[in-house]
């Protein structure tokens, strides 16, 4: 499945009603439904693979990830030392494209994976525009100094930050940079998300 480009909205209240800060910011839905001609009166009782489906689609939408890259995630973090669920939030976290977001240089995932591919992100002062990038501790990521004028960046910079910093992110705000001082933790991840139903989801299928 290829990246998500529709109506972001139609998403969150697919998925219940999820915070998706990712992918829209959080906002009282004006419909609080499914979407659909039946959505007002659907009466669904979710299965077991819906479930686990549904936190499974809340880490790909918040994340902007597609299918085959998320499977890729959680191979490796399959086969990496520790709790696999761990593991997999933590290489979702580490991704430049999210880290730009969280820094609050980008008002969503979708602002922060633009920014970067169009190559207004520096690592360490040497541009990257690899989105999956997997930043490490001690990384420094700033904006580039010629995109600080660009008024589409600084319209990015200066929009609301919906997200607090986390606690693996330090920021300068002067400098318009900050630093992936450490692996991030579980608590990190912004969303309320049970990993272990989306490691058993994939659990028969690897």
């Amino acid at each position: 499945m290829s990246r998500y480009t529709g109506p972001r909205l139609r998403i969150v209240r697919r998925l219940g009603g999820a915070e998706l800060p990712g992918l829209v910011a959080p906002r009282e839905l004006r419909r609080p439904y499914p979407p659909g001609v039946h959505g007002p009166t659907q009466r669904i009782k979710l299965s077991d693979y819906a479930i686990r489906l549904r936190e499974k689609q809340k880490l790909r939408y918040h994340y902007g990830v597609g299918e085959k890259q998320f499977r890729r995630y959680m191979l490796k973090a399959k086969r990496a030392k520790g709790n696999t669920g761990e593991n997999l939030l933590r290489i979702l976290e580490s991704r430049l494209d999210n880290v730009v977001f969280r820094l609050g240089f980008a008002r969503s995932m979708r602002g922060a994976r633009q920014l970067v591919s169009h190559g207004h992100i520096a690592v360490n002062g040497q541009r990257c525009d690899i989105a999956s990038y997997q930043c490490r501790a001690g990384d420094i990521i700033s904006i580039g100094e010629k995109s600080k004028w660009r008024e589409r960046v600084a319209a990015e910079v200066a929009g609301p930050v919906t997200l607090a910093l986390p606690s693996y992110l330090e920021r300068e705000d002067t400098a318009l940079r900050g630093t992936f001082k450490t692996v991030p933790e579980h608590s990190d991840c912004p969303l309320v998300i049970n990993e272990a139903l989306v490691v058993e989801l994939y659990a028969l299928a690897m």
